[in-house]
């Protein structure tokens, strides 16, 4: 599959349908009716969970507001703050996918609490594949070095100090790539889960 036309940032956050029996993910309001059958494993006659959550929903709200309001440096902060939401959400997917239990999987996630990590060395050793070669393969090639150059100037921003020279790199203009980074997000997580989690039987 490939990503969609770049356009501008959306109006809120997307909404998404998961078949309970596979983690299939899907856009088509026609998954809404049980009984339409999973593409994937074929399930039917059961309820379909929406995706994001609600405590995703309400920090993406929060951060269209900051946008709306000019905050820039807030909204890149909080663009941050839900990029690894999300990542830690398709990581503990895939333990899922992989049998771990709950209090492995917080385990694994406390033994590795930095973004480098979880992206070099967690998510090759569940899926297999680089991040880098994932994303590209599904038609982001761009995000991941988007994500870390904004990961580098929030981390100027934040731990800047009177020793450093100052650093004015958060800006609009950073402020709109970050809403663009928020909701691609969305399509790539949907797009990883669907290609590493969502397997005939998968639960």
């Amino acid at each position: 599959m490939s990503a969609p036309s770049t356009q501008k940032a959306a109006s809120g956050a997307p909404t998404y349908w998961e078949c309970p029996e596979c983690g299939f993910l899907s856009s088509d309001r026609r998954f809404l009716d049980s009984e339409h059958a999973c593409p994937v494993c074929g399930a039917s006659g059961v309820q379909r969970r929406v995706f994001p959550t609600d405590r995703i929903r309400r920090l993406d709200e929060r951060i269209r507001n900051y946008h709306a309001q000019g905050d820039s440096e807030i909204v890149v902060i909080l663009v941050m703050a839900f990029l690894e939401a999300v990542l830690e959400d398709i990581l503990d997917r895939l333990m899922l996918e992989h049998g771990a239990d709950l209090p492995m999987r917080r385990t694994l996630m406390d033994m590795q609490r930095s973004i480098g990590a979880r992206i070099g060395k967690v998510f090759p050793s569940l899926t297999g594949e680089e991040f880098e070669d994932a994303a590209a393969e599904l038609g982001y090639r761009d995000f991941p070095k988007r994500w870390r150059h904004m990961r580098d100037a929030r981390n100027a921003f934040i731990h800047d100090s009177p020793f450093n020279a100052s650093t004015d790199g958060v800006d609009d203009r950073m402020a709109t790539n970050a809403m663009a980074l928020l909701d691609q997000a969305y399509e790539l997580f949907v797009l990883m889960n669907n290609k590493f989690v969502a397997h005939p039987h998968a639960r």
